[in-house]
């Protein structure tokens, strides 16, 4: 299977060498490296360059005429590649020497899943201190696997491309929006062995709870999240429900033929049935307290709150500000 990795910089050439580095070490060589750089201004170009003139693979580099965020940059660096299995790398991670090599053969042995997606071990920005891996956290705040969606730990079949692409902004981040449509159509798989390193540094782009150092557990998702008005994250659920559903309508005749079969209807109808209870808890946390009792015993009582997660959302809802 021919390999690509697709790779977005945008000022990384702090970390940006180790991160290339791993690559050469690998026990399956890539057999091509594309890379999109966001207009850096620091020394990212020269390291590429540099890395292109050694590199044993072919290695493209495109640099953008303005800057496009890094939603869009990955984008650009996914419809350049022309492998069969292409891997999406951040800059400033490490790879372990056997995440090609384990991932390919992985996809080898289930040629029905479309993407699969790995653990990573969390480390300080020396990489001298590892704290455990996501999927450690993701267990400790008593979350599903499925809850990974890292895109630095993701691979998909270039297949996928024709399903996701183009990505919209709105949806916040290129992670969820590849591996959770995968989810929808059990089209996705999870390795649950660490094949890199996650550096925590000040300048990550993602700062969920799930990557954070250090042990977690379920009241860490209390004490981080507390009782804050969700309202916000309630709206961006309702934006990008109603983006999933547009993607999944338009692109059901390409699931059901990667294997989706009746899965695109049940989860179509299944989106739309939230659509209606995300609106409804806006609602409620919209009104003074002393005025949500009768209203969220209603939503409760026709059960609405399962949806969320029951009792608990409900008790949320009534005790927000």
């Amino acid at each position: 299977m021919k390999i690509s990795i697709a790779m977005a910089t945008y000022n990384g050439s702090r970390y940006l060498p180790e991160q290339l580095d791993s690559f050469l070490r690998q026990t399956r060589q890539p057999d091509e490296l594309v890379v999109c750089d966001d207009c850096s201004q620091d020394g990212t170009l020269a390291i590429l360059t540099d890395f292109q003139k050694r590199a044993p693979f072919p290695v493209f580099i495109s640099r953008n005429e303005k800057n496009l965020g890094f939603i869009k940059n990955f984008e650009r660096a996914l419809s350049l590649c022309t492998g069969e299995i292409i891997f999406l790398s951040d800059q400033d991670d490490v790879w372990l020497e056997n995440k090609l090599e384990t991932i390919e053969k992985t996809f080898l042995a289930h040629p029905e899943k479309m993407i699969v997606t790995n653990d990573q071990r969390i480390a300080s920005q020396d990489l001298q201190s590892s704290t455990g891996t996501t999927l450690e956290n993701i267990r400790a705040l008593g979350l599903e696997k499925s809850y990974m969606k890292a895109g630095c730990c993701t691979a998909i079949r270039k297949s996928w491309l024709e399903v996701v692409l183009p990505i919209p902004v709105e949806i916040g981040t290129h992670d969820a929006w590849i591996n959770r449509i995968g989810d929808f159509c059990k089209l996705r798989l999870i390795v649950e062995q660490p094949l890199q390193i996650y550096r925590r540094h000040e300048k990550n782009t993602s700062h969920s709870l799930t990557s954070s150092a250090g042990k977690l557990s379920r009241l860490s998702k209390l004490t981080h999240y507390g009782i804050r008005d969700a309202s916000g994250g309630w709206k961006h659920q309702i934006i990008a429900t109603n983006l999933y559903i547009g993607r999944l309508k338009k692109r059901a005749r390409q699931l059901k033929a990667l294997g989706a079969g009746e899965l695109v209807e049940q989860t179509i109808a299944a989106l739309q049935g939230k659509l209606p209870a995300l609106e409804k808890r806006l609602e409620i946390a919209s009104r003074p307290r002393w005025r949500r009792p009768p209203e969220l015993l209603r939503f409760w009582l026709s059960g609405g709150y399962r949806n969320f997660a029951g009792w608990k959302s409900a008790l949320k809802d009534m005790v927000r500000p």
